[in-house]
């Protein structure tokens, strides 16, 4: 009986111990981010929406507001950018393929979009520079968007936070559209 006690009690404080422990983590702080390429953040974006994201006539390179909105973030979480040109059509479906971590395209927040893919809180606000953008979206809050359950949303909103709070969206905006178009946090 004895032997019976002292094996379920040793039973019983493995059990405590592994679950305690599983529930203990170093979390993923000082982790890099999960990307499909190690060190690289590689972004869908459609090349064609000025002054959104657009190749530049004179550097035939990626160029606008949110060309350099993904840079800043990239450098943020100490990744190498690469943005991978696709059309609006197929934005969201490439990602599906994983041909790409996020889309920073102009990507508003429809309802469709925002019950199939996670998605960072919004970043911008269009509507006071509609009639600026050459996108075709009804929806003028952007945000970040990546695959459902992906870990990666965490350290782009985090940055996404962080790029508000020093400015940097604000000033970003102003150069594209002389004016502040960044989401302020009580819009959210």
């Amino acid at each position: 009986m004895k032997k019976h006690i002292r094996r379920n009690l040793c039973v019983g404080i493995l059990c405590g111990a592994m679950l305690f422990s599983s529930g203990c983590s170093l979390g993923n702080a000082s982790e890099e981010p999960q990307t499909l390429e190690k060190g690289t953040l590689k972004v869908g974006m459609d090349l064609n929406i000025k002054p959104m994201c657009y190749l530049s006539e004179d550097t035939d390179q990626p160029a606008g507001f949110d060309v350099e909105l993904a840079q800043a973030v990239a450098e943020g979480l100490d990744l190498k950018l690469e943005i991978i040109d696709t059309s609006q059509e197929n934005l969201l479906k490439s990602l599906d393929a994983d041909l790409y971590d996020c889309v920073i395209s102009a990507a508003g927040l429809a309802q469709w979009n925002q019950t199939h893919y996670s998605h960072t809180r919004s970043y911008a606000d269009l509507a006071p520079v509609k009639d600026k953008t050459e996108g075709e979206s009804s929806y003028t809050k952007l945000a970040v968007f990546t695959k459902k359950g992906n870990s990666l949303k965490e350290n782009l909103d985090q940055e996404l936070e962080a790029l508000l709070a020093s400015g940097k969206v604000k000033e970003i905006s102003e150069k594209y559209f002389e004016q502040d178009i960044s989401a302020k946090a009580e819009q959210e």
